[in-house]
């Protein structure tokens, strides 16, 4: 029998760039340049994230996996020729006609490979009669992968080490991007009706990593592998569970280790954990779901939100706030007063999305009762085009486009580029909590993790934690000063350059004048910004908003993996397992006795003792050696 073998793959490039299989609008592979910045040009910050999932499932499983990221059509291809018996392709629902073509490539070069569907596109009624498959993941896909190939589906979930984007520029410019990549959990027990990732995970939350602990042994690896000491949490609610989040920020007290994360909360969730919480736990950017001002939904019920992203911003929480364009409340003039409502909140990002009903979702099923869902090809529904279902008021598509586009452009020229507010967020939050942690040593005020709220207390208390914590909120302001210059030299008019100017002079009054490096820093953003804006200006006179980047493909593998939990429950097992294991591993490998000894650097006695089953020389450490030096993940847990 052929020994398993899987390829993870996402689809084909090129992405944002419309043709016979995706369309442009919407489909970048960039959340920023494609959703929240969109429309500030030059100003836009640029970066593509990895497809995380994929890495996730490789190495939570067995099987000798391959995960191919951003492939080209010939990547792919070329892949394939390596002798897979399992493709998974992962997709979104607008990228059906790509997962299309990759499918009928394999069904006819490579028949007797299995072809399993993944993402949110394998929500898409009758998929069947689209393409080919033999399996669809919808759901929790460890576990699902797991119980495919009959694995232990309640094996503890390894996270992987990922670093966050697969790039990153600002105003024409390439750093190395340095973060991490936290996966907690998946789903959202919100369960608000348009929400596809609540519906998929039936109103319900599955935790990866269930424990404080558990998040925090990962951020120690990771800053140990990477270099990583801020991190994006991929989570749709992460406070949503406060005993995590709380032992978590237990640990990095402990271990005076101030990480940074970028997270997704709900407003009602940040209320009851107070914004100091938040500050503590070193929160550097939220993403809240606002919706609409006649918003039915309980996350936000009740609450003043101009006030609460006041005092988020005002202790140095960047916020990016998400709306919904086309509800069924909404006529021409309600739409732009929404438009202007949300704006007005203050925040230093906004999300504009049109409602977009995904399969599976009680908002497709609502419309599909009602008989106003269109037949629009699916790839044409990508939350930035046309409506997928008939309006009450509004059903122009050109409509559909232009509201979206100006509701951005609107963005931009009341606040300015983006960067800038998120400048003037970290140095405002940086001078607030200097004065902060001063008044409260003069007033006795300690941190009480029990009631999450500072209180009096009848000793001083040197507080150590956050004292690192303001020294991490003043490097964040400070990498973010290089940008003021550009932000000001490439200002969409005189409102935005005013503002650049006053967050410059205080730049200034908190953290003195710029050193050399922040003026060369700033002078090269100036420079590589000319270079992206005239980039920009061609690609506008192409017909296209901005420049449309690719990422690079990517090829990881994962070596077959070798478990040892069952071992230490039964010797007998390993006894049994072990020696044709070793012997048809290295007939395979053309390895000799004498060269895999010397690898896994254990005496060739004790290698002849293993091969033979001799229960003295079959030890954990031993096999563990002599499986690595061939090449397999060791499973520990």
């Amino acid at each position: 029998m052929k020994r398993q073998k899987l390829l993870l793959t996402g689809v084909f490039g090129p992405y944002g760039i419309k043709n016979k299989y995706a369309e442009g609008l919407g489909m970048q592979m960039e959340l920023l340049n494609n959703q929240i910045t969109r429309c500030q040009g030059v100003h836009s910050p640029r970066q593509s994230y990895w497809t995380f999932p994929l890495y996730l499932l490789a190495e939570n499983i067995s099987v000798e996996t391959t995960v191919l990221d951003f492939p080209s059509w010939k990547d792919f291809a070329r892949e394939l020729e390596r002798g897979y018996t399992h493709v998974g392709i992962n997709f979104i629902v607008p990228n059906v006609l790509k997962a299309k073509k990759m499918a009928e490539y394999i069904r006819e070069r490579h028949p007797s490979v299995k072809i399993i569907l993944g993402g949110y596109g394998a929500t898409i009624p009758e998929l069947d009669k689209i393409m080919p498959f033999d399996a669809a993941c919808i759901g929790e896909g460890v576990r699902w992968l797991r119980e495919y190939f009959g694995e232990d589906a309640d094996a503890p979930v390894r996270h992987p080490i990922i670093l966050g984007p697969a790039y990153e520029m600002i105003y024409g410019y390439r750093s190395r991007p340095a973060g991490g990549i936290l996966m907690p959990g998946v789903g959202c027990e919100n369960g608000c009706k348009f929400c596809v990732t609540s519906h998929v995970f039936k109103k319900s939350y599955r935790s990866l990593l269930p424990s404080g602990r558990d998040i925090f042994d990962v951020c120690v690896k990771s800053e140990s592998k990477l270099g990583a000491r801020g991190f994006s949490i991929m989570d749709e609610n992460f406070l949503k569970h406060p005993e995590r989040a709380r032992e978590l920020l237990e640990l990095m007290t402990d271990h005076g280790k101030p990480y940074v994360f970028d997270i997704f909360s709900s407003a009602e969730v940040i209320k009851k954990m107070g914004v100091d919480f938040l500050v503590r736990l070193g929160v550097r950017l939220v993403w809240v779901g606002v919706e609409s001002r006649k918003s039915a939904f309980e996350k936000t019920r009740g609450i003043d939100l101009r006030e609460l992203f006041a005092e988020l911003r005002s202790k140095g929480i960047m916020v990016n706030a998400s709306a919904i364009l086309f509800q069924d409340h909404h006529d021409r003039k309600t739409l732009n007063e929404d438009i202007e409502y949300v704006i007005g909140l203050g925040s230093d990002l906004v999300q504009f999305m049109n409602y977009t009903p995904l399969p599976l979702t009680t908002l497709h099923e609502e419309l599909t009762s009602q008989g106003r869902m269109k037949n629009i090809p699916y790839k044409k529904i990508t939350g930035a085009g046309e409506l997928a279902f008939t309006h009450p008021h509004i059903n122009d598509r050109r409509e559909h486009v232009s509201f979206l586009r100006d509701a951005f452009r609107k963005k931009y020229i009341a606040d300015g580029p983006g960067i800038l507010s998120m400048a003037q967020t970290a140095v405002t939050g940086y001078e607030r909590a200097v004065k902060d942690f001063i008044f409260r040593k003069e007033n006795r005020l300690s941190w009480n993790p029990d009631t999450i709220r500072y209180e009096k207390s009848m000793r001083p208390v040197d507080d150590e934690f956050m004292g690192l914590r303001i020294k991490m909120m003043r490097r964040i302001a400070k990498n973010l000063r290089p940008v003021l210059l550009a932000a000001r030299v490439y200002a969409p008019n005189a409102r935005a350059r005013k503002k650049a100017a006053e967050i410059s002079k205080k730049f200034i009054s908190v953290l003195g004048k710029p050193d050399i490096g922040t003026r060369i820093a700033s002078a090269v953003l100036v420079a590589t910004a000319a270079v992206e804006f005239l980039k920009t200006a061609l690609s506008r006179i192409m017909g296209r908003e901005s420049v449309i980047y690719q990422p690079r493909s990517r090829r990881v593998e994962y070596a077959r993996a070798i478990s040892f939990a069952i071992a230490r429950q039964d010797m007998k097992k390993i006894l049994d397992l072990v020696p044709e294991f070793i012997i048809g591993a290295m007939k395979r490998r053309r390895v000799s006795l004498r060269m895999l000894a010397k690898r896994a650097k254990i005496s060739p006695d004790i290698l002849k003792g293993i091969i033979s089953g001799r229960a003295m020389d079959i030890t954990e450490q031993t096999v563990m050696a002599v499986m690595t030096a061939l090449g397999y993940r060791i499973l520990t847990e």
